[in-house]
């Protein structure tokens, strides 16, 4: 496993391949991000062909905990027609350049694709590679349950909380 201190095999800006410098220089990123969050199918839905069902569920999720403007960031972990293995990386090369407190990670296939720890389950938590990495259902899930929806947002509203007084 790799070491829990630091962003394993993060790439300079300068040696990202071209698709993710052009997923970093499409919009203005927020200079001081709080949270980052990722899950299986992000980078389909900023550059391939966006589900219709995780984008209302993420969207409801931000509006709901009514932080800030800038205190989130998406980044995925691949890229739409790219494997996931060879992407972790680019995620932590991603994190390194963005300097969150905290990434939230939706669904086990995320949380293996990264090399977590398989003991960090949903509404769990542990500190790694300098960050808090919290653990959730897929999107897909919380979007096709509003009991389990209701469980996450309640739980991310608590585990946030420090948001909201930015």
């Amino acid at each position: 496993m790799q070491s829990l201190l630091g962003a394993p095999g993060a790439l300079p800006v300068g040696r990202w391949p071209a698709a993710w410098l052009a997923l970093k220089d499409r919009r203005p990123l927020p200079s001081r991000p709080l949270v980052l969050w990722t899950y299986a199918g992000l980078g389909e839905d900023l550059v391939g062909a966006p589900d219709e069902a995780r984008r209302r569920v993420i969207v409801r999720m931000l509006t709901e905990l009514r932080h800030p403007a800038g205190t989130h960031v998406f980044w995925p972990f691949s890229l739409a027609g790219e494997g996931l293995s060879p992407e972790a990386s680019l995620f932590w090369s991603g994190v390194t350049l963005l300097d969150p407190r905290v990434i939230l990670l939706f669904g086990s296939d995320t949380r293996d694709a990264l090399g977590m720890p398989k003991s960090l389950l949903p509404f769990c938590q542990e500190r790694a590679h300098g960050r808090l990495i919290v653990q959730l259902p897929r999107p897909q899930a919380l979007a096709a349950d509003e009991s389990a929806f209701r469980q996450a947002q309640a739980f991310l509203a608590r585990m946030l909380s420090f948001c909201a007084k930015r």
